[in-house]
């Protein structure tokens, strides 16, 4: 198809294609932090993850149709120089190691409604930059047996979301991009109020199979978590957060365990 007139991308037309198929995508990049606002940002670790998805084309009342997406997601913090999976931190020498709480959200689902893009004339491609203001009540706040974990009562971060949009026959196109800066985690287990701030850079992609990610999650979820590689076609199961999969599993975090747990 020539540039030389506008082509109009319906986003629905990907949920139709591929309805009720099992895709997967790969994730990787990097994990910085800034212990306090006078400090320079530094790299903490690597991460590797991964999407099991299925999507959908669904019936709705107000737009007639709509995408559905259903997503097993994994990510796993490694050794920012030999990519190695870690399974503790230990923030500096003073202070004891606690385990890392790997991401791990077993159902991530929601709707997407119909959007048309226009690809104006001698354009391969449009760029797409969707920024996520997130402010919220902490969930761990107000429960005194969290108080180390929480770093305040009002969650405040920011993701960021860059795709690119193009014409059927257009291959090479920059990667994705997923960011997210945010405070610490609750496992860091910093105490109520410290300013750590994390920032996570990472480029995405869709891979043709499972046997495409990278093999050390390969070899984990077949070892440790084997739903991961598989979507369900429908579940009633709520969305997962990081957040609450380390409220969920708390008792298994101060024991000691080596996350994810075991699914």
């Amino acid at each position: 198809m020539s540039n030389s007139e506008d082509y109009t991308f319906n986003n629905l037309d990907f949920y139709r294609k591929h309805h009720g198929q099992q895709l997967y995508y790969r994730w990787e990049g990097e994990v910085w932090w800034q212990e306090s606002s006078d400090r320079e940002w530094q790299k903490l670790f690597s991460i590797i993850g991964m999407n099991s998805t299925k999507v959908f084309i669904r019936p709705d009342s107000e737009f007639e149709q709509v995408g559905y997406r259903i997503n097993r997601e994994l990510g796993l913090f490694c050794d920012p120089q030999t990519k190695e999976i870690l399974h503790t931190w230990q923030p500096n020498a003073t202070r004891p190691p606690v385990p890392i709480v790997h991401i791990a959200n077993r159902i991530v689902q929601g709707s997407v409604r119909p959007r048309l893009t226009v690809i104006p004339q001698g354009q391969d491609y449009v760029t797409s930059v969707v920024e996520i203001p997130l402010t919220y009540p902490h969930p761990l706040a107000g429960d005194a047996q969290y108080r180390d974990y929480c770093p305040s009562d009002t969650f405040n971060g920011t993701e960021y979301f860059t795709s690119h949009i193009s014409r059927p026959e257009v291959k090479d196109l920059p990667p994705a991009t997923w960011a997210r800066n945010c405070p610490w985690l609750p496992w860091m287990k910093l105490g109520y109020g410290h300013p750590a701030r994390l920032r996570f850079e990472t480029t995405t992609a869709r891979v043709d199979s499972f046997a495409q990610l990278h093999p050390n999650l390969i070899q984990l979820i077949r070892q440790k978590v084997p739903i991961y590689e598989f979507t369900p076609d429908h579940s009633d199961e709520a969305n997962m957060t990081s957040t609450l999969y380390f409220k969920q599993h708390f008792d298994a975090y101060l024991r000691g365990e080596s996350f994810p747990v075991a699914e």
